[in-house]
């Protein structure tokens, strides 16, 4: 039977909710990341990620306010039917710019230099770009940052007693593209910032947490606020 985040102050599922809240507000407040992601259609879908070529790859990066970075499409070896072109969300502007993927390599590794990358899970993004810089005989390009989705799990609190972890969640996108996936993970991640954290009241023992509430970053001006008492 698995536990919820319904466990009394100080069990180590609201601690967990906590720190996942702290994360969320901290990455927030900084200005160096940029959310990514991708939509893969591979030649042969059911042999699995990674074991297939692909068939038409699509892309997105966001800033931190949400506006779009870098948004292109992997320039295909073969005319791409519509619907397949409909079913990544794809705008014809975006179609008709499609790049080789040695540009898109060259691009990603301006863009993203001295940057953190937010994905919903960064391992399979990495995996992906080794397979397409193998493919197209490109140097590697290697991802720094986080993964969204065991934050997100720690999140929402569903924990699974038998397997000792959280219960992988799925993140509600609104539409097929790429950019419509990065835009979702800042929505949750924004969710994620705005909620309540659960204070700690227990009064002994060791908690494996401090407790203290995270405060977001504030202006010289505010500061000068609190300090007059404004």
């Amino acid at each position: 039977m698995s536990q919820t985040a319904s466990q009394p102050n100080g069990s180590p599922l609201h601690l967990d909710r906590n720190k996942a809240i702290i994360w969320a507000r901290y990455l927030l407040d900084s200005h160096d990341w940029l959310i990514f992601a991708t939509r893969v259609t591979r030649e042969n879908a059911e042999s699995g990620p990674l074991t297939s070529a692909v068939k038409l790859l699509s892309l997105s990066l966001l800033s931190p306010s949400g506006k779009i970075v870098y948004e292109t499409m992997l320039k295909p070896s073969e005319m791409i039917p519509s619907g397949l072109l409909n079913e990544h969300g794809l705008d014809y502007s975006v179609v008709f710019n499609a790049q080789p993927f040695s540009d898109i390599a060259i691009n990603m590794a301006k863009l993203i230099s001295g940057k953190q990358i937010l994905a919903w899970d960064i391992n399979a993004q990495q995996a992906l770009f080794d397979q397409l810089c193998k493919q197209y005989a490109q140097p590697v390009l290697p991802f720094a940052g986080y993964s969204l989705r065991p934050e997100y799990a720690r999140f929402i609190g569903d924990f699974d007693a038998q397997l000792g972890n959280y219960k992988p969640q799925t993140l509600a996108v609104d539409g097929p593209s790429a950019t419509a996936e990065c835009r979702a993970m800042l929505h949750t991640l924004t969710t994620m910032a705005s909620t309540s954290q659960v204070r700690d009241t227990a009064q002994t023992g060791h908690q494996g947490w401090t407790a203290e509430l995270y405060k977001p970053k504030v202006s010289t001006k505010d500061k000068v606020k609190d300090f007059l008492g404004l």
